[in-house]
């Protein structure tokens, strides 16, 4: 096993680049420090110095190993500042799902505010709806975010809050140009697995509208990057067409009516989802502010 000392004075001598101001530093002498480091050099195999007489340069061993303490005292450091006398409180994980498809249509900023929860640290992962709300009654999940509100069953031992409705536009490029019908219209839709393909067909379907499928996807910076590169029809959120409306890359074609589907948080009901509840007063008051 490595000495812990040895690789401390080693990290100071990378550090202060001579022998000498690693002693000074150290409070020690220049022999001390030396020897400490020929000891890690043996215990390695490898020389972790060259020496010059300006001072120390690192080997390329030495640069790895260096690379190894820096993490090493840096989460020392850290230890202490989080368990040692007036540090501040530890953070608390704040384990969120997202399902795919709240992932892919909402914008980004949907989610900026919770980086700024106090005491928090919020780690984010994607994933299939039903998987995550598995995890969620599992308790490896604090806060799941989904398009549509669970089956009444499913609710059971769970507090669910609509944190946003989804209003779907359909967008095109300034130069598009379409029939009546739309019949001469390229577009690309939902795939069959989303809630917001149901809101396109029925829109379609009302409107007389027949566009030819080229392609699906549930991407929504994709579709927009298409709509405005490629001369497809696409339906996305206002939200992510925003920006590319504004700096006119795209134009409105239609709005369609509020969907069923939207942003819903779920989370347990009982004491211990505290933190969760304050994250969801966050993204409800964000959502109330943008509108």
């Amino acid at each position: 096993m490595l000495n812990y000392n040895h690789l401390y004075y080693f990290h100071i001598a990378a550090l202060e680049g001579s022998v000498a101001s690693a002693a000074s530093r150290l409070g020690v002498t220049q022999p001390t420090v030396s020897e400490q480091v020929r000891a890690l050099e043996r215990a390695l195999g490898v020389a972790l110095f060259e020496r010059h007489p300006t001072g120390l340069r690192l080997t390329e061993a030495g640069r790895l190993a260096f690379e190894h303490t820096s993490v090493m005292f840096r989460a020392g450091e850290h230890l202490s500042e989080a368990l040692g006398h007036g540090a501040r409180a530890m953070p608390k994980t704040l384990r969120i799902g997202l399902s795919g498809s709240v992932a892919r249509t909402t914008s980004t900023d949907f989610l900026m505010p919770l980086l700024a929860l106090e005491e928090c640290v919020p780690s984010i992962r994607a994933g299939d709806s039903v998987e995550l709300l598995r995890d969620l009654r599992g308790s490896e999940l604090d806060l799941v975010l989904c398009e549509t509100e669970p089956p009444t069953p499913a609710q059971k031992g769970l507090e669910v809050v609509q944190l946003d409705t989804m209003t779907l536009i359909a967008v095109g490029s300034p130069e598009l140009r379409l029939a009546p019908d739309w019949q001469d219209a390229r577009m690309i839709h939902y795939r069959g697995t989303s809630a917001f393909r149901w809101d396109v067909e029925n829109f379609l379907e009302t409107r007389g509208l027949r566009p030819r499928v080229a392609a699906e996807s549930d991407d929504a910076l994709f579709l927009v990057e298409a709509a405005a590169r490629g001369g497809y029809v696409v339906f996305v959120s206002r939200s992510i067409a925003r920006d590319a409306v504004t700096n006119g890359r795209l134009v409105v074609l239609a709005e369609l009516p509020p969907s069923h589907a939207g942003v819903y948080a779920l989370y347990q009901d009982g004491a211990s989802a505290e933190l969760a509840r304050r994250a969801v007063s966050v993204l409800v008051e964000h959502v109330r502010a943008s509108r």
